[in-house]
């Protein structure tokens, strides 16, 4: 009985086949991994935040009684100290992280690829922490006058990369009064999502498209 086989050129034939499909596919599921776990750890971290504030606002009653007085580093460290006791820390950096355990070291990207200009690392008006489960977080106050009278950053893999506005790193607001904390491009006066969360735009408003739509499509339109 005569036995057939595959000849080399076809073995060849076929793995080349089998590695340009992989080529096309991998780094896709890959992607699709990748946003599955940001979406996840950016509502898993909104809710790790949201109930610390609200139990700091039981224990030391509303922010606008715990004596800030603007964009500086005095105010974002009694932010600190009444947030800092309901929340897991991984790292407590402070000020100045001069060990990089919170931040990157370099500067962050706008989702458009340009140079946010915004050294984290460096900034004497953010206190950093790193939480248990990855993610890092850092605040400042405004001035008293302005409507959003904390903004809160939450990078969902820590210091690593991409350090990018809209893919790890999204911006989150408490407004006067407000008892919430939420997520930037949900207001029209403030980065609304429909403006600043497209491939060509900062980024700055995806932290409500994401939490909204439970995807990150935006980065493929």
């Amino acid at each position: 009985m005569k036995k057939t086989a595959f000849t080399l050129a076809e073995v060849l034939i076929t793995l080349g086949i089998i590695g340009i499909v992989a080529a096309m596919t991998i780094p896709t599921l890959i992607q699709k991994n990748f946003e599955k776990q940001t979406v996840a750890k950016l509502r898993e971290t909104q809710s790790i935040l949201s109930q610390a504030m609200r139990m700091a606002e039981d224990e030391y009653g509303d922010p606008s009684g715990w004596g800030l007085t603007g964009n500086n580093s005095e105010s974002a460290e009694l932010i600190a100290k009444n947030l800092k006791p309901f929340l897991k820390l991984a790292a407590d950096c402070g000020i100045k992280d001069t060990k990089y355990a919170c931040v990157s070291k370099n500067q962050y990207k706008r989702l458009n690829g340009e140079n946010h200009g915004d050294y984290a690392i460096s900034r004497t008006d953010c206190y950093k922490i790193a939480l248990l489960n990855g993610s890092s977080i850092w605040w400042r106050t405004s001035e008293p006058s302005e409507d959003r009278y904390i903004t809160f950053w939450i990078d969902v893999n820590g210091k690593y990369q991409p350090n990018m506005y809209g893919k790890d790193l999204f911006v989150f607001a408490y407004e006067k009064h407000s008892s919430s904390i939420k997520p930037l491009g949900s207001n029209k006066k403030d980065d609304y999502w429909q403006n600043s969360c497209t491939k060509n735009s900062t980024g700055f408003g995806c932290a409500y498209y994401v939490l909204q739509n439970q995807n990150m499509n935006y980065l493929h339109k």
